[in-house]
């Protein structure tokens, strides 16, 4: 779908954002549709909101963000929660949001994701409630510590999990310095280290992704599935990650997954 210039500010972003979007399109459709008559609510929160525009880098081709996208699914979620620190992107969001026909208005928060989660959690009922969680940070600043804030309620998350860009790239001056470092609250725990240490190095990537499985285990999500995503050069970058407590939101990730953004159905 071609996507008009409005005029606001938006964000440059690598092509490879289009798979991150595609398939957060296709899980906000099947869970807002699959969920409507099973839950009185369906919220959805989006930590790092960005603009709701942007425009893919030496392309000039414009791409509709994650808050957009959960505005104009098929079968509307009950509220969006959308938080967004950087200034001129909240202000752009904010305009663009309120252009959307939602019945409800949006919780609009301006702030750091990790800071104002009370906040935002605060505005979801705590019964009746199922809630979609999208953290989309361009590198490692999604707390553990929100995790577990985001946990009392009942929610799926989908995470981009900054691995192959942040993580690996970083680690030996996160494992050295900081005991604070975004590493560190990343996953809320020291165990990390040893983890890394003692991997070779094609299995780095892996086994950090299976130790913030474990760790998410611990907030109750038991189903788990991920996206790998590339750069221009074929190179690892980040692991988009989905989980669950149900086995059907793992079902419907299968099916949202199942083609990529070129429309190319993959056998497994």
């Amino acid at each position: 779908m071609e996507v008009s210039n409005d005029g606001l500010y938006m964000s440059e972003v690598g092509r490879w954002s289009k798979r991150k979007y595609h398939f957060l399109s296709n899980y906000l459709n099947m869970f807002s549709t699959g969920m409507k008559n099973k839950w009185p609510q369906r919220h959805y929160v989006d930590l790092f909101s960005g603009a709701g525009l942007a425009r893919l880098r030496d392309q000039g081709e414009i791409v509709v963000g994650s808050p957009l996208i959960a505005a104009r699914v098929r079968d509307p979620f009950t509220k969006l929660h959308l938080c967004e620190a950087d200034p001129k992107k909240f202000e752009a969001l904010k305009q663009r949001i309120s252009r959307e026909p939602l019945a409800t208005p949006p919780q609009l928060v301006h702030g750091d994701a990790n800071r104002c989660i009370d906040e935002i959690v605060a505005d979801i009922p705590p019964a009746g409630a199922l809630t979609l969680v999208f953290a989309d940070p361009y590198g490692l600043h999604f707390d553990f510590d929100t995790v577990r804030k985001l946990a009392d309620r009942k929610c799926d998350l989908i995470v981009l999990l900054a691995d192959n860009m942040d993580a690996l790239r970083n680690w030996s001056a996160y494992y050295q310095h900081d005991p604070n470092s975004n590493l560190d609250r990343f996953m809320g725990e020291p165990g990390w280290r040893d983890v890394l240490k003692e991997s070779p190095s094609e299995r780095l990537a892996q086994n950090l992704r299976d130790r913030y499985c474990d760790r998410l285990r611990s907030q109750g999500f038991q189903f788990f599935g991920w996206e790998r995503v590339v750069n221009d050069r074929n190179r690892d970058i980040y692991t988009l990650l989905f989980a669950s407590s149900n086995k059907r939101g793992l079902d419907f990730w299968g099916k949202a997954s199942a083609t990529d953004e070129g429309g190319q159905r993959r056998l497994f």
